[in-house]
């Protein structure tokens, strides 16, 4: 495999681990923690959304939510996993990569870069050179961990038709790929740091963005795709609604089962007047 088709990893080091042992050791002191509330319901997990800020904020969320879901899809775990990113303008056209694999500390994931051709018609736009975007990136390490067997096909979705037509796509493909459909979005960023805080700081501020969450949280629980990125964006409740709805587009045409595994914020973890959302769910197949 060639050494340029081989995308780099941005953010080891600073939002998650840089070596082996060390993303080895992280996972281990969350162990308790992953494992603990195992799933109300019992099936195959086809979609979930987790958190994406730095592993020592959301990380053992996301871990929690994978391992939940990929040890429902059999010993191997799932053939396929598909990472749904954000962080775009509304409207906005897909982002697609064209490498052959993405490098994590774990080793690298294969890309199964022929499914890009299954949302040609939305007019994908290819990213070739470096970024930092966190929302495809800070998963992988988990996923390379959890799923070792499964390529990966990575996307980033902005809110808009195109997102539920991605969702459409897959729920197409979980018919004949044991797939599992990982969509990566924060929930409310509230402070003056993040230029929203419509309710001041103390208590009053959490409450409201507790509330602000939950709002959303609600509409991904029914599941509602459209008021998922209503919400999302008009109330600025998540940070890549559209991620969110694509997962939660194909679960709601499987008629699956969400299940809330938690959710807290970063001022739990450090205390102050900012503080982002986090919140994994799980869509169980009906």
């Amino acid at each position: 495999m060639s050494v340029a088709r081989i995308r780099r990893s941005q953010l080891d080091g600073t939002w998650y681990p840089a070596k082996y042992k060390e993303v080895e050791s992280v996972v281990k002191d969350w162990d308790p923690y992953i494992k603990s509330n195992p799933p109300k319901f019992q099936g195959q997990a086809l979609s979930i959304i987790v958190p994406h800020a730095g592993w020592y904020y959301s990380g053992r969320l996301a871990a929690k939510t994978i391992y939940q879901a990929a040890a429902s899809l059999g010993p191997d775990g799932p053939a396929l996993v598909v990472v749904l990113g954000g962080h775009l303008t509304p409207g906005s056209p897909p982002v697609i990569f064209s490498d052959q694999a993405w490098a994590t500390p774990l080793g690298h994931i294969e890309i199964a870069t022929e499914l890009n051709e299954k949302i040609s018609a939305l007019n994908p736009r290819p990213w070739y050179g470096p970024s930092d975007d966190n929302t495809v990136e800070v998963q992988l390490p988990l996923l390379r961990l959890m799923c070792p067997k499964a390529k990966l096909w990575p996307l980033r979705l902005a809110s808009g038709p195109g997102a539920l037509r991605v969702g459409t796509i897959l729920a197409e493909m979980a018919e004949s790929v044991n797939l599992l459909i990982v969509a990566s979005t924060d929930l409310t960023h509230y402070g003056s740091a993040y230029g929203f805080a419509p309710a001041g700081g103390g208590q009053a501020g959490q409450d409201f963005r507790q509330k602000n969450d939950q709002a959303f949280i609600e509409a991904a629980l029914k599941p509602d795709p459209n008021a998922m990125m209503d919400i999302g964006e008009s109330n600025r409740a998540a940070c890549s609604a559209g991620a969110a709805a694509a997962a939660a587009e194909a679960a709601k045409i499987y008629k699956a089962k969400a299940e809330l595994i938690d959710h807290y914020a970063s001022s739990d973890i450090q205390p102050g007047n900012q503080a982002v959302g986090y919140a994994g769910l799980i869509y169980w197949r009906a």
